[in-house]
């Protein structure tokens, strides 16, 4: 990986400073967002000054928490963001692997996706007379 002249990996700083941004943008302080985060005001302030990587996890959290979508923070470099031995990384190694599968698995998660919207339904009764 290229590091700049400061010594911070180009996606870290990127990272971090969209991390800043976002939290100044939700009015939050990095003591407050350590908190929502069950980490550090230190641990926020290495994020933000791209001297400490951010896990997938995390990532995730700071996206909910701050009300982002996930492709904020990932930005437009293409550069994969993730824990080497995640749930995650496991699933994208796998597609790398099998990219044919990609169209199919998509279908699947937008249909759990649209199922979860959809509000519950009545019981329907065994004997046939309908919802009791």
């Amino acid at each position: 990986m290229k590091t700049t002249i400061e010594g911070k990996a180009p996606v870290s700083a990127s990272l971090g400073n969209r991390i800043r941004t976002a939290r100044r943008d939700a009015g939050m302080s990095q003591g407050q967002l350590a908190t929502a985060l069950n980490t550090t005001q230190s641990a926020i302030s290495l994020y933000e000054a791209g001297q400490r990587s951010v896990g997938i996890d995390m990532l995730l959290n700071v996206a909910r928490i701050l009300n982002r979508p996930l492709h904020y923070f990932l930005g437009e470099d293409g550069d994969m963001l993730y824990v080497k031995d995640s749930h995650i990384a496991a699933l994208i190694s796998e597609l790398e692997g099998h990219p044919e599968d990609l169209p199919e698995l998509l279908g699947y998660w937008n249909f759990l996706r649209w199922r979860r919207a959809q509000p519950a339904t009545p019981a329907l009764s065994t004997n046939g007379n309908g919802p009791h």
